[in-house]
C-alpha cells in the first residue's frame, strides 16, 4: 500500500491521508469504525475509492474477494432503523448469501465528515506547498 501521512490529532477512525496524483484522499479504517479486530496495515493492504460529489474517500478494507455488478432491480431495501445512521442502504443475495449495500454519504455522521474534510484540507494544502517549491 502507498505510504500514507499521519498528522497529529486525527480521529481514530482515520488510517491517514493518501496523495493519489496530488490530491489529498482520506483513508477510514472500516475495521476500526465497526470495531472489529485490527489486522497490521502491510504492503498489499487493500483500499477501495469512493468518488462523491466533489470528493475522494478511501476505506482500508481486509480484503477484496470480487468486484461486482448488480442491477437496481436485485437490491432490497433495509429498513433504516436495522443500521447505524442508516448507513446499511439496501441488500442484495449473491451466490447463496447476503451483501449489504453500504451508503457511501451516510457511513459516517455529520462531526466525523466535518473532521475529515479539516485533515483533508490541511493536507491538500501541505501538498500544494510542496508542488510550489523549486527543486
Amino acid at each position: 500500500m502507498s505510504w500514507l501521512s499521519r498528522p497529529p490529532g486525527m480521529p481514530s477512525i482515520l488510517e491517514g491521508l493518501l496523495n493519489l496524483r496530488g490530491t489529498a484522499v482520506p483513508v477510514i479504517s472500516l475495521g476500526r469504525m465497526f470495531r472489529l479486530p485490527e489486522k497490521p496495515v502491510e504492503l498489499y493492504s487493500s483500499l477501495v475509492i469512493l468518488r462523491g460529489h466533489d470528493h475522494l474517500l478511501a476505506l482500508l478494507v481486509d480484503h477484496v474477494s470480487q468486484v461486482l455488478s448488480v442491477s437496481v432491480e436485485t437490491l432490497m431495501p433495509v429498513r433504516g432503523e436495522h443500521s447505524f445512521n442508516n448507513c446499511t442502504q439496501a441488500e442484495v443475495a449473491m451466490a447463496g448469501r447476503v451483501v449489504h449495500v453500504l451508503s457511501p454519504e451516510r457511513l459516517l455522521i455529520e462531526k466525523e465528515q466535518q473532521c475529515l474534510r479539516e485533515f483533508q484540507g490541511i493536507e491538500q494544502q501541505r501538498l500544494q506547498e510542496l508542488e510550489a517549491q523549486p527543486t
